[in-house]
């Protein structure tokens, strides 16, 4: 069924990918939304977004053409990696599909400018593996990161995905542990001079202890929301669990990169809880770890008869409430 995807060729692949794109993203344009704004929201962001205030259209096409960028790095990150062994475009139809399921998301957020930095970090870390001193890789993972942070502050907690990666690679040298440090604190030394000669270094700096800090209660969601973020869950424990229970037989360079999308996935929770993330917009950086373990269980399992079905289940519950929404 699914498996002719990534058997399709390219051309295919780039095709269907267009054609989704066109049909989730037209409706947004014709009647556009302003920039989603949260108090959490860094720096890098407000000044990106209030431009675009007046500009709900511009908006709209600087989130698709960043949906658009975020999916095809992920398709070359997975590819260039080796993770699929063949050129498959699936990780970017499934990371448009997820990035694009909210209707009342399909405009400017402080997290898809902020994934182009997430992406970084993980390529860089990624590539980590197996160097003898991976202190580049490192230091660009952790800058990756403070950037990140500086567009969505609770993104500051992915800093802990950087050690527990380090843990995973079982490097013990503090040089790395001390470099990831202050490849992430360096932009926010910038960050700081900035407040200080702008004059407002207190207003400034009371706002990343509020937006870090902040237990998450319990939302009150919509059903279609609730049913939503519930079976996206399901299928990612599900296929998390198939697919790095098949990386064990892969190479061990394979099995190590594929623990890092779990640390990923992991301090993600982490931060749901930790900095009280709004559930909906958080579904933003949960799309990335999605799209692998999806991929990987209609691509590495040999039989994938269940996983297919899973697969058409979800693609088929996406085009529902889609309609539903839309009415």
């Amino acid at each position: 069924m699914l498996k002719w995807v990534p058997k399709s060729g390219m051309f295919l692949q780039v095709t269907l990918f267009n054609v989704i794109m066109f049909a989730l993203w037209i409706p947004s344009f014709v009647n556009p939304i302003l920039p989603v704004s949260s108090a959490e929201d860094g720096p890098l962001f407000r000044l990106l977004s209030t431009n675009f205030h007046y500009f709900p259209s511009f908006a709209v096409a600087i989130a698709l053409f960043l949906v658009v960028v975020q999916s095809v790095i992920i398709f070359f990150v997975f590819e260039s990696n080796g993770f699929f062994g063949r050129r498959n475009f699936l990780p970017a139809i499934i990371a448009l599909l997820a990035l694009s399921w909210n209707v009342n998301y399909q405009t400017l957020h402080a997290l898809l400018p902020a994934g182009i930095f997430v992406l970084i970090t993980l390529n860089s870390l990624m590539l980590a593996y197996g160097r003898q001193a991976a202190y580049h890789q490192v230091f660009t993972a952790s800058f990756s990161i403070g950037m990140a942070a500086l567009f969505y502050f609770p993104l500051a907690y992915l800093l802990m995905m950087v050690w527990f990666t380090l843990i995973t690679y079982r490097i013990s040298s503090w040089r790395e542990y001390a470099v990831s440090v202050i490849g992430f604190i360096l932009p926010f030394i910038y960050y700081i001079s900035w407040l200080f000669w702008s004059d407002n270094f207190l207003n400034g700096l009371e706002q990343i202890p509020i937006s870090l800090f902040k237990i998450n209660n319990a939302v009150q969601l919509d059903l279609e929301y609730s049913i939503w973020l519930s079976v996206s869950a399901f299928i990612m424990v599900v296929t998390m669990v198939a697919v790095l229970n098949i990386m064990n037989d892969k190479l061990i360079s394979l099995r190590r990169r594929s623990w890092v999308l779990f640390n990923f996935s992991f301090t993600a929770l982490l931060i749901v809880f930790l900095s009280g993330w709004q559930v909906l917009s958080a579904n933003y950086l949960f799309v990335i770890p999605l799209s692998f373990f999806v991929t990987g269980s209609l691509s590495l399992i040999k039989r994938p008869f269940w996983f297919e079905i899973l697969a058409i289940t979800y693609f088929s519950l996406f085009v529902v409430l889609r309609v539903y929404m839309a009415f």
